[in-house]
């Protein structure tokens, strides 16, 4: 029995130890770096775009302008475009007033980040003259005034993609700043430095970043998460590309000063990087494989490393246990011996890493005094990631005066739901109808969790749609274990009956699309001869297989706006229908697209739908696996392994919420 669990326990503290003795030796790394030396001569300056995503940030956008504006750089070779992204305030105005071209963009179905730099790079990269390179800064930051310089110079060494180091600003000191800016010092100078030092490529942060045009236009900004600039890294390191890190590139960024708005931010960052281990790890390691690419194994490693905060937590909740369980007799000292590596190992990592980041001997007490609590807020961070909490798309982190209020969506596993009655549903569907913006209308149902923990591009659709409803028992159950209830399910099959005499009522358009054997033909008959104001836009049944990313859907995207629909319903089955919505919403003009999967069947009287009281006790499952056992047994099975993993960690998180 001692054996046993001497064994068990000296595993784990081994587990642990590796990512502290990983740190150490890029600190040790660090500190072994020269200064570089000032370049006789400067390189030949690129024409540069320096785009700056701003969303409601009349506050400092006009400082950040100003600080790039201010730049070493020629005058004549850089632009700073300011992108007003679903601005309710004042920010282009003061934008433009700092000196910075202003584009604006109005597309609420496509909200965050990484929707705003895809938006305006495109735009930017189409002009007739397009600059060599995009440099994107974050409108809350200033720019040192070399900042541009130096992002040029390590592209002119042969880095393609380039980021700068991000610093946390002198502003509104406090003790949350100090530790923040000290965690900063570790990961942007220390972990970045070493890595350098030994020829490792960096990851991207999201601010202070440059792109060379080349990258651009063979790697197209495709992250929208909340942690879009990891993912980003992720995508180039899977391209070949290796970021490079410029260590006397310079960027600073305030910390924010409520409370509420740092565990915001905390909340985003840490949840988006947790989605990003998740989805990427093991696929990194398996291309690493696949490619006999072993660059991509120190990929996987970098991803792999715990946050400093959670890998505190762990060896010292490690440590103690392992020392109890000595003190008990229950394992030998040789197994406490490990954790006691791993711990002394940790610190090392810090020591060393401040003394390299040129950290003053205050810091150190500084980082002794703060550091327990910091480690507190993690714990409590990493249980709200558990929970499903900040695991997802992009939301902006509240300044300092402004509203803390949280958003109306609702996380589950990383999934957005909107948690609606149907009657606002359907409301929010019609009120899209002539905005002039395709909004996505997606019926989340336990499938659509568990692909989206694996499949990023289900992940992103469900990111970015306007509208995600429950449609599915598990989803509404789910969402009571975490604490915050959704009214009740909306199943799709309920949503289009309701939407359609909606509709009638309104004079909306509607195009059905998909079905099989002129079930979509059927089912317009029986909506026309229960809504007789229905204005029914069009029917289009496609050959099988003939819909999809990579087929040619010109045909029938030219019908769909030849009828000048309002609201287009997509009958092709889950994923299939929301990944062609994506695929073509460019092209779609309608006002609302929803994937309806087998609804079109049920309005035709095709496919018999489930008795009232089995819907009810949420058996609606059990009656179609019964209906069609070839082909929903296996994927039923497998999103009921999914529920039963995450269902007790659920719980368990919510009473010890509730007991704190």
């Amino acid at each position: 029995m001692t054996t046993a669990v001497t064994v068990l326990v000296a595993f784990f503290g081994a587990l642990a130890a590796l990512p502290a003795i990983y740190l150490l030796s890029l600190a040790l790394a660090a500190i072994s770096r020269r200064p570089a030396s000032a370049p006789a001569s400067r390189p030949d300056p690129e024409r540069l775009a320096v785009v700056v995503p701003a969303h409601d940030e009349a506050e400092l956008i006009g400082r950040c302008v100003r600080s790039l504006l201010s730049q070493t750089y020629p005058r004549s070779s850089y632009r700073v475009i300011v992108v007003a992204d679903n601005c309710s305030d004042d920010t282009a105005d003061i934008a433009l007033a700092a000196g910075a071209e202003v584009m604006v963009r109005d597309e609420l179905a496509a909200r965050g980040k990484g929707h705003a730099l895809r938006w305006a790079i495109d735009r930017i990269l189409a002009a007739p003259v397009p600059p060599d390179a995009v440099v994107v800064i974050d409108a809350d930051s200033q720019a040192d005034p070399e900042l541009l310089w130096e992002l040029v110079a390590e592209q002119f060494a042969g880095a393609e993609v380039v980021q700068a180091e991000y610093l946390v600003s002198d502003e509104n000191r406090s003790r949350q700043s100090e530790l923040v800016g000290l965690a900063f010092l570790l990961f942007h100078r220390v972990r970045f430095g070493g890595r350098k030092v030994l020829g490792l490529p960096a990851n991207l942060v999201g601010n202070g970043m440059l792109f060379s045009r080349r990258v651009l236009e063979r790697q197209p900004w495709n992250a929208f998460t909340g942690a879009e600039d990891l993912e980003y890294s992720i995508h180039l390191r899977l391209a070949g590309i290796r970021p490079a890190f410029a260590p006397a590139a310079r960027i600073f960024g305030p910390v924010p000063g409520q409370a509420a708005a740092a565990s915001s931010q905390r909340l985003r960052w840490e949840g988006g990087r947790f989605l990003m281990v998740r989805r990427w790890l093991l696929r990194l390691i398996v291309e690493a494989w696949r490619r006999r690419d072993w660059s991509l194994l120190d990929a996987a490693l970098d991803l792999a490393v715990p946050p400093l905060g959670l890998l505190s937590a762990g060896i010292l909740c490690g440590l103690a246990l392992a020392a109890a369980l000595a003190a008990a007799g229950l394992v030998s000292i040789s197994a406490v011996l490990i954790w006691v590596f791993a711990a002394a190992a940790l610190v090392g990592f810090v020591v060393v890493g401040l003394r390299a980041a040129g950290a003053p001997a205050s810091k150190y007490l500084t980082l002794l005094r703060l550091a327990p609590p910091y480690v507190l807020r993690k714990i409590s961070t990493y249980m709200k990631i558990f929970r499903g909490e900040g695991v997802g798309a992009w939301v902006r982190t509240p300044r300092p005066g402004e509203s803390t209020a949280t958003p109306d969506r609702i996380w589950l596993a990383g999934v957005p739901i909107d948690p609606v009655a149907m009657p606002i549903a359907v409301e929010k569907i019609l009120g899209a109808v002539g905005s002039g913006n395709l909004q996505q209308v997606c019926t989340v149902n336990l499938d659509f969790l568990v692909k989206a923990q694996t499949q990023t591009d289900i992940a992103q659709i469900l990111a970015r749609s306007a509208l995600n409803v429950a449609d599915g028992a598990p989803v509404v159950w789910l969402s009571r274990l975490i604490g915050r209830e959704i009214p009740g399910r909306i199943a799709g099959a309920d949503l289009v009956p309701h939407l359609m005499a909606a509709a009638a009522e309104r004079g909306a358009s509607v195009f059905l699309l998909g079905g099989e054997d002129g079930a979509a033909q059927e089912a317009s008959a029986r909506l026309r001869a229960r809504h007789p104001t229905l204005r029914v836009a069009g029917v289009y049944e496609p050959p099988l297989m003939s819909t999809g990313a990579g087929n040619d859907d010109a045909g029938i995207v030219d019908a769909v706006n030849a009828s000048e629909a309002d609201i287009l319903l997509v009958a092709l089955g889950h994923p299939k229908q929301e990944l062609w919505i994506d695929h073509n919403r460019d092209r779609l003009r309608v006002s609302v697209a929803i994937g309806v999967g087998c609804c079109l069947d049920l309005i035709a009287g095709r496919v018999q739908r489930a008795p009232g009281w089995m819907r009810a006790v949420g058996l609606e499952w059990l009656f179609r696996v019964l209906q069609e056992p070839r082909r929903l047994s296996g994927r039923y099975a497998t999103d009921a392994a999914w529920l039963a993993w995450m269902v007790p960690g659920l719980i368990s998180n919510r009473l010890i919420g509730s007991r704190s």
